[in-house]
C-alpha cells in the first residue's frame, strides 16, 4: 500500500507541474495579447493622411499595413492559444483532484489494511493463549469456530461502527448475495471496506456536504442531479431532508452518500426498482441494512461478480469504486486487492 501512494504521490507532483506550466504559458500570452493591444491602439488613433505621410514612400506604407495586419494575425493566434491552455488547466485541475481524492481513499485502505492485520493478530494470539500453544488443540479450535460469529465480528468493524452487527451483516449479506448469485464473503468483504473509507457515513447533511459541495467546486450540473435525486429519495420515503444524515464532505470530493451501501443519490435512483423487486420493499430505503446489501449485491453483479472468480470479483470490485471494471488506476487495483484478501477471510468463518 505504500508504494501506491508513493506512486499517487508521484502522479499528483506531476500534474502539479504540468498545472505548473500551462499557467505561465497563459501568463506569456497575456503579455504578448497586451503588446498586441498597445500595438493596434495606436494605429487606430492615426488617421490614413497621417499614416502616408509618416511614410517615405508608398512601399514603406504598404508594409506599415502588412505589419498592423500581422499584429492583427498575432492577437488572434495569442486569444486562441490562450482559450486552448485555459481548457488544458481545467481539465489538468480536474485530474489533479482526482488524484488527490485517490490519495486520501488509498491513505484509508492502508489504515482499513494496519487495522485488518492488527486483528488478525490479536484472533490467532487469542487462540493460542487459549490451547496454551499447543499446535493440534489450536486446529481443533480453528475448525470448530468456522461459524463462529465473534470471528466474523473482527472482521467487520467498520460496518459494526456505523450499526450493522455482525448478525444483520451475515444474514443480510447472505440473503442479498445468493438472491443474486454471488459470494456473501465477498458481498461482506465490499460493504466493510466501503464502511472503512466512508468514515464519515451519517455524519453529514445533504445541503453542506453534498450541493454545496459540488457547487464549490465548480459542478453545478452534478450538483443538481444529486439534490434532486436525494429529494426524490427522500419525497418517497416521507423522511425529512434536513434531519436525515449523509456522508461527510471529506478532504477531497464531496459527501452525500447513503447508508450502509454508500450510493450517492443518483446511483441509489438507478437500482432503486431492482432493489424492490428483490426485497419487495417499495420504496425501498438506502438507510435499510437489507436494502442496502441488496443494493451493493445487485451493483456487484452488473460489474461481473456472478462469475464468483477472482477475475470476476476483480472488475466488479474496481466497478464498485469507479465505474469502471477495467480500472487501472493504482486505487482500483489496491481496492480491488483489499477486497479480495477481506472476502477470503470473511469466508473462513462462514
Amino acid at each position: 500500500m505504500s508504494l501506491a501512494i508513493n506512486q499517487t504521490a508521484l502522479e499528483i507532483g506531476e500534474a502539479e507541474g504540468k498545472i505548473g506550466q500551462l499557467e505561465n504559458g497563459i501568463s506569456t500570452h497575456k503579455n504578448a495579447l497586451a503588446r498586441y493591444l498597445k500595438i493596434i491602439y495606436e494605429n487606430d488613433q492615426k488617421n490614413l493622411t497621417e499614416v502616408i505621410l509618416n511614410n517615405d514612400s508608398l512601399s514603406a506604407f504598404f508594409s506599415d499595413l502588412d505589419g498592423i495586419r500581422t499584429t492583427q494575425d498575432k492577437l488572434t493566434v495569442s486569444v486562441s492559444e490562450m482559450k486552448r491552455l485555459k481548457s488544458d488547466i481545467s481539465v489538468q485541475k480536474e485530474e489533479l483532484e482526482d488524484k488527490k481524492f485517490d490519495m486520501e481513499r488509498l491513505k484509508k485502505l492502508q489504515e482499513i489494511e494496519k487495522r485488518t492485520v492488527d486483528g488478525n493478530k490479536k484472533q490467532k494470539d487469542g487462540v493460542l493463549k487459549e490451547t496454551n500453544g499447543k499446535e493440534t488443540k489450536f486446529q481443533e479450535l480453528v475448525k470448530k469456530s468456522q461459524k463462529d460469529i465473534a470471528a466474523i465480528r473482527d472482521q467487520i468493524g467498520y460496518l459494526i461502527q456505523n450499526g450493522v452487527s455482525a448478525e444483520e451483516a451475515v444474514k443480510y449479506g447472505q440473503l442479498a448475495a445468493i438472491r443474486v448469485g454471488i459470494r456473501p464473503a465477498f458481498l461482506i468483504a465490499i460493504l466493510e471496506i466501503e464502511s472503512g473509507l466512508g468514515r464519515n457515513v451519517g455524519t453529514g447533511n445533504w445541503m453542506d456536504d453534498m450541493y454545496n459541495c459540488y457547487l464549490r467546486l465548480g459542478k453545478s450540473s452534478r450538483a443538481e442531479t444529486e439534490k434532486n435525486a436525494f429529494l426524490a429519495i427522500i419525497g418517497k420515503l416521507g423522511l425529512n431532508a434536513d434531519t436525515v444524515k449523509v456522508s461527510r464532505e471529506p478532504n477531497y470530493g464531496c459527501g452525500g452518500a447513503l447508508g450502509p451501501a454508500q450510493f450517492l443519490p443518483s446511483t441509489w435512483l438507478a437500482y432503486e426498482e431492482e432493489v424492490a423487486r428483490l426485497t419487495g420493499h417499495n420504496p425501498p430505503n438506502p438507510w435499510s441494512i437489507e436494502d442496502a446489501f441488496m443494493a451493493s449485491a445487485s451493483k456487484l453483479v452488473k460489474g461481473g461478480a456472478a462469475s464468483k472468480d477472482k477475475a470476476g470479483e476483480t472488475a466488479a470490485a474496481k466497478a464498485y469504486i469507479s465505474g469502471n471494471p477495467k480500472c487501472t488506476k493504482t486505487i482500483c487495483n489496491s481496492y480491488a486487492r483489499m477486497v479480495l484478501q477481506k472476502a477470503v477471510a470473511i469466508e473462513q468463518n462462514l
